[in-house]
């Protein structure tokens, strides 16, 4: 009992020299770059962690809103929540990475049961050692520093996906609203070929026009039944495809709110680009650079031998007496000193530069490519809007108001009702370009484009 308090001193001053250890050889991180991230705060994110909380649930009623678009795909995207739970994954590997090494305890009894003077247990040996592996080379602080850098890099990739996914579900929503207005713009087309039939088969009736118009008239109404099918099936599509962003198999509702943006003044494309280090795609690669100088100070500190310090306790019944034991380990790095490991690890860090250029080498071509698109949307709508549209349903007025005076023969009727239900349809799609193209152009830089002076 005497050596048991000296032993438990020398377990304590043990552990104390290896934390003091590595807090002296820890170097600091490399500094970052990087602006801040909202990630911590997702509510996706932290739905990982409450996942039956229903104050974070969104109900979906008949008329779907776009807001709440978003807000169910955030919470309930499949893949979204599987990088959350990455970014937990790698919360708890840096927990584990700050852990010291378990102290070992070894227990031996010697010179028993043997034959001679070792017969029975009158000669034996008893020893109790407490032993304590001292990280020399700060493996610890820079396992947790390097586990610290890969825990920003899974949320960096978090933050890639949830813009992924606002995009996508941006995209789709346009593209369902633009399927909702082609599919009432083809039930107002059915019912405009009605009237056009019926007019026509009234004047066949008073014998002023032939049967053979009334038959043109009735395939030119089937047409427009038959766009008006297609129509609702591209609907169906376009709503179970915005469904599936939150893992609804079908749609739940009915209809969507909301009207395509007109396109306002699109800012100067080198004002863009000066956003796009926003882009969570460019913006990681300050942290994947520090993961790597973690990953290659890790292997350094592996070079350097760590050695165990152990204390204990010795009783031979013999002699009925009692001894102190204190002992050292030392690996000796004649062979291995990591330095493969070292190699690689700067040759990772050497390819970063490669690999980071040409990532955004292709960031940048795609923000041109769907500036390029967006340009040229909003250059179409407004034509569009301001010349084609009016001019067509112009010509179509004429030649109805025409043909119920005689002045003009159903063909120019039907030739300018199709200039006018191409038009209409070409107007919508173009509008739904320019949308979709914003949205791209946002993700790109990772920011509003209203944000964004148009000077």
């Amino acid at each position: 009992m005497k050596l048991l308090r000296p032993l438990l001193a020398l377990g304590m001053l043990m552990l104390a020299a290896g934390c003091a250890t590595e807090e002296t050889l820890i170097e600091p991180p490399s500094e970052s770059t990087l602006g801040d991230k909202t990630y911590e705060a997702s509510p996706a994110l932290n739905q990982n962690v409450n996942p039956q909380d229903a104050a974070s649930q969104v109900t979906i009623s008949d008329t779907l809103t776009f807001s709440d678009a978003l807000s169910k795909a955030l919470l309930e995207n499949p893949q979204l929540q599987s990088y959350g739970w990455q970014v937990r994954v790698k919360e708890a590997e840096r927990i584990q990475a700050s852990l010291l090494p378990n102290p070992q305890l070894n227990a031996e009894m010697e010179n028993f049961g043997g034959t001679g003077p070792f017969e029975g247990y009158d000669a034996r040996e008893i020893k109790i050692k407490l032993g304590q592996k001292i990280l020399l080379g700060a493996d610890r602080l820079k396992r947790k520093r390097l586990a610290g850098a890969t825990k920003e890099l899974a949320g960096w990739n978090y933050e890639a996906q949830r813009l992924d996914v606002l995009t996508g579900v941006t995209k789709a929503y346009i593209s369902a609203l633009e399927a909702q207005r082609q599919w009432q713009q083809q039930k107002e087309l059915v019912g405009v070929a009605e009237n056009l039939y019926n007019s026509v088969s009234a004047q066949v009736k008073a014998g002023k026009v032939s049967k053979l118009a009334q038959t043109k008239a009735q395939v030119e109404l089937s047409r427009a039944r038959i766009d008006l099918e297609n129509a609702r099936s591209r609907l169906q599509s376009a709503r179970s495809t915005l469904a599936s962003y939150w893992g609804n198999k079908q749609p739940q509702f009915q209809r969507l709110e909301g009207q395509l943006s007109m396109p306002s003044a699109v800012p100067e494309y080198a004002s863009v680009r000066q956003y796009i280090q926003r882009n969570p795609d460019v913006a990681r690669w300050a942290a994947e650079l520090q993961q790597r100088e973690s990953a290659l100070d890790l292997a350094k500190a592996k070079g350097i031998p760590d050695i165990t310090l152990s204390g204990g306790y010795k009783r031979a019944e013999d002699l009925g007496a009692s001894a102190a034991i204190v002992g050292v380990s030392i690996p000796l790095p004649f062979f291995d000193r990591n330095q493969g490991n070292v190699r690689a690890a700067r040759y990772n860090l050497n390819r970063l530069e490669t690999q980071r250029e040409g990532a955004i080498s292709q960031t940048y071509k795609a923000l041109q490519t769907a500036y390029n698109q967006l340009e040229a949307a909003a250059h179409e709508v407004n034509q569009l809007q301001e010349q084609v549209l009016p001019g067509a349903k112009t010509a179509f007025e004429a030649a109805q108001t025409g043909y119920r005076q005689g002045k003009f023969d159903y063909l120019e009727v039907l030739d300018a009702q199709r200039t006018l239900f191409s038009t209409e349809t070409r107007y919508i799609q173009a509008l739904a370009e320019y949308n979709r193209a914003v949205a791209e152009v946002e993700r790109l830089i990772g920011t509003p484009l209203s944000e964004i002076s148009a000077n």
